[in-house]
């Protein structure tokens, strides 16, 4: 059975002599992983239309355990994103969240359109870290694990706040810290973007200065989060800190 949709490239890797083994994030099917055949020839179509990050339309043949990718066309190469180390680094780190969280064949479409949106927007204006957060804020929403941050997750008090509980998934007192556990340091700023982040829009957020800090402990909350309630670990996020010591990004 064939069938076509849009999709952004997760990833690809070798797979026999001339061909790869491509994951993609299709807007009709979700995560799906397929054979892209004879990709490594120098005159291959595919080629093009299978690289990382990629907006492709292609067309496919439903197997019993791997896809067949038998046509493609780019939509979008975001060339631009391309030409910037960060950009290029944030962009496969926003692809391997995809990767380690969606669930196989389970369409995402909320997810697909947010993708897209922050693919654009880093394309066309540029870095920006807010974005990124943007991005991890959203994935966790639509996966149902969004942050309660206006009020104690335990008794619903909205003052006196005395940090972010991991494992309950919200902010919590001065009154009920003391018998929680995983608290994490989140206040002031930082606690006010993390706030934004939830129901702001990208618009709202390219208007936004934040404080160096502030964007750090952000960072490193969203860090958290997302790897206690999805239970992975993102290799790319290590790789950045050893460049940013570098100085490279």
């Amino acid at each position: 059975m064939y069938y076509r949709t849009r999709a952004i490239i997760l990833k690809n890797r070798d797979f026999k002599e001339t061909d790869k083994l491509v994951t993609i994030f299709s807007e009709s099917e979700g995560k799906v992983s397929a054979v892209a055949k004879g990709i490594k020839k120098p005159k291959s179509s595919l080629r093009v239309c299978v690289q990382p990050f990629c907006h492709s339309s292609l067309f496919l043949s439903r197997g019993k355990g791997l896809d067949l990718i038998t046509q493609g066309k780019i939509i979008d190469f975001y060339g631009n994103t391309r030409n910037d180390i960060n950009s290029i680094l944030h962009v496969v780190y926003m692809m391997e969240l995809l990767d380690k969280t969606l669930i196989d064949r389970v369409p995402v479409p909320g997810l697909y359109g947010t993708t897209l949106k922050v693919l654009a927007y880093i394309n066309e204006i540029g870095f920006n870290p807010l974005i990124i957060r943007y991005f991890e804020m959203r994935l966790l929403t639509i996966l149902g694990y969004k942050p309660v941050l206006n009020r104690c997750v335990f008794c619903g008090q909205t003052t006196g706040l005395a940090g972010f509980n991991l494992a309950e998934g919200g902010i919590v007192c001065n009154k009920c810290s003391p018998g929680a556990q995983s608290n994490f340091p989140l206040f002031g700023e930082s606690l006010a973007l993390a706030r934004l982040l939830t129901g702001a829009n990208l618009r709202t957020l390219s208007r936004v200065t934040a404080s160096a800090p502030a964007l750090k402990q952000l960072e490193i909350f969203m860090e958290k989060f997302l790897e206690y309630h999805l239970e992975r670990r993102f290799n790319l996020k290590n790789i950045m800190r050893i460049l940013k010591k570098n100085i490279i990004i």
